[in-house]
């Protein structure tokens, strides 16, 4: 059972996944539809992740599985970790193309740090790929988004979101992209 101060994201990963919302907790909402958009897309990808292995954290390796089931964690494993380094490289061009940049540069680097620990784990995971392992990746992935996911939204997306909206309400342009 998780508690109610739990933060969001651990609740959303500690409900069962047939039960998750599609919605985004409207703690994690940017205000830009292209990054809500993304991180309602990586949420569902972490549950569709997780409902396709039901010993996702009993299962030591992925020999109880047929080659059917390895093949299709297999692909979703390599498809949820290519879409989170390529959210990262969207949002991180989205801020070369703000003013941001020569505003705070030290809240661009932090955010932008934060990024490259988050793709080494990422790059770390894809180059452990093993198709008798991937439950064990497939539960590191989970544990790293579960540690990461929410603070990151809230320490940097969030942040940087605001001063998009500024900027583009100074030019006269709706929210495209940001975080």
């Amino acid at each position: 059972m998780v508690s109610d101060s739990a933060p969001v994201v651990s609740k959303i990963i500690a409900a069962p996944a047939n039960l998750l919302a599609p919605e985004l907790p409207a703690a994690l909402e940017t205000g830009f539809p292209a990054v809500d958009a993304e991180h309602r897309q990586l949420l569902a990808c972490m549950r569709t992740q997780r409902g396709l292995c039901d010993g996702l954290y009993t299962r030591n390796d992925c020999s109880g599985c047929h080659a059917g089931q390895r093949q299709l964690c297999d692909n979703n494993l390599v498809s949820l970790l290519a879409f989170i380094l390529e959210h990262f490289h969207t949002k991180e061009a989205a801020i070369r193309d703000s003013l941001l940049q020569i505003v705070d540069r030290e809240l661009c680097e932090a955010h932008a740090e934060d990024h490259v620990e988050i793709s080494t784990k990422v790059q770390e995971i894809v180059g452990a790929l093993d198709p008798q392992r991937t439950v064990v990746l497939m539960r590191e992935l989970d544990r790293l988004l579960r540690r990461r996911l929410e603070s990151h939204i809230q320490m940097h997306d969030l942040v940087v979101a605001r001063w998009m909206q500024r900027e583009a309400a100074m030019f006269g342009q709706p929210p495209e992209s940001a975080g």
